[in-house]
């Protein structure tokens, strides 16, 4: 990967009106973003409408593909897309990853145990003492604590974390170079000299909008193995957090709370709702633990045999494959829409056979299939 390319990504992703949806549309089209960039005006309006396009190319007109992106760099920012093999292998897994994400400092270790702590922006002094207590129990225990750096619940556990010496990642809804909220200026420059990151799927130059934290609130799901809910009301945005987090398929825990508290409302009804009780950060440590060790196990179960596939099988799955990258999950999905009941398990070595066999390749986890030369 040379920095041509990451120009070419950074400047995609700051196309006006282009979103993630978009994007993927134009590489499944072109291949890379190179050839996007290089695309003709009446080309470009077979796929998209033409007033899309018009801003397309009047922004490409002032945009300076080189310094833009050698700006970037100066501000210490670095920018990842599914291309990279740094990019986030949780994030990879969502059903409809980011294109790319932004970071100063660094990235979480996927080897290493996350939990997302959220709660309250007004909270009370019981959840304040509960979510210090929790983060930097965790912190101490080597989990990696994840959350959107708010006022209240969230910062507390961040700064706690950083206090109990260990590793923390704030997610925001502005650009990584925005400082949101500006109270919070010496916890974000905390959480870097700790280690931590702070990260952001938005541009940087993007300022704080109603519409941008739900997205910033599924990535912090995301990134986590487990969210616990310190305190919430029964109708906050930290329900958002909790549904996306559920549709991921992650655990839920809450701590519970005085039923006369409104601020406890949520965390009570989310434990009657299912929710995983957390009454110490010891009990909840194990409970990462098991989940830690049931995915290690996954990992092994889930290693690809090289059986010898049916050469018909073989020319069947490359049907499936184009010239544009594509994760296995990607491809499972669209072989499950044909009708095609494969698992996991059995494509992965089907797709390194097809590699063997030179009829396709594999870079940073994704397969396409190799050009040939007629």
């Amino acid at each position: 990967m040379n920095e041509q390319d990451k120009a070419y990504r950074f400047w995609i992703h700051n196309l006006p009106g282009v979103g993630d949806r978009t994007i993927e549309k134009l590489l499944l089209t072109f291949g890379n973003e190179k050839a996007i960039y290089e695309a003709d005006e009446k080309i470009l309006n077979r796929i998209l409408d033409k007033e899309k396009t018009k801003k397309i190319f009047e922004f490409t007109a002032k945009w300076d593909l080189q310094g833009a992106y050698g700006k970037l760099l100066e501000q210490k920012i670095r920018f990842f897309t599914r291309k990279d093999k740094e990019y986030p292998c949780r994030l990879r897994r969502l059903k409809h990853p980011p294109y790319g994400i932004y970071c100063i400092g660094n990235l979480p270790q996927e080897t290493t145990p996350a939990a997302a702590i959220i709660g309250a922006r007004e909270c009370s002094e019981y959840g304040s003492f509960v979510a210090r207590a929790f983060a930097g129990k965790l912190a101490s225990a080597q989990i990696t604590v994840i959350s959107g750096m708010a006022r209240g619940i969230d910062g507390i556990a961040q700064q706690s974390a950083v206090h109990a010496g260990g590793t923390t990642f704030a997610v925001l809804g502005c650009g990584v170079d925005v400082c949101y909220p500006a109270s919070n200026k010496g916890l974000y420059d905390q959480i870097i000299s700790a280690g931590g990151g702070i990260l952001s799927v938005f541009p940087p130059g993007t300022m704080p909008q109603k519409r941008n934290f739900p997205e910033r609130n599924r990535i912090v799901a995301g990134l986590s193995d487990v969210l616990l809910v310190v305190e919430a009301r029964q109708k906050s945005g930290t329900w958002i957090t909790v549904d996306m987090a559920l549709d991921q398929g992650k655990n839920i825990y809450a701590v519970p709370g005085r039923l006369t508290d409104r601020l406890s409302d949520g965390c009570n009804l989310l434990i009657r709702q299912g929710a995983g009780i957390a009454l110490s950060p010891e009990d909840l440590i194990r409970e990462i633990e098991v989940l830690a060790n049931r995915k290690e196990v996954a990992a092994l179960e889930e290693v690809p045999t090289l059986n010898p596939v049916p050469a018909k099988q073989q020319d069947d799955l490359l049907s499936f494959l184009d010239f544009a990258p594509h994760t296995a999950d990607e491809i499972l999905q669209k072989m499950k829409q044909h009708g095609k009941e494969i698992s996991l398990q059995q494509l992965l070595p089907e797709l390194i056979m097809l590699c063997m066999k030179g009829q396709a390749k594999q870079e940073a986890g994704y397969y396409m299939k190799i050009e040939t030369s007629f």
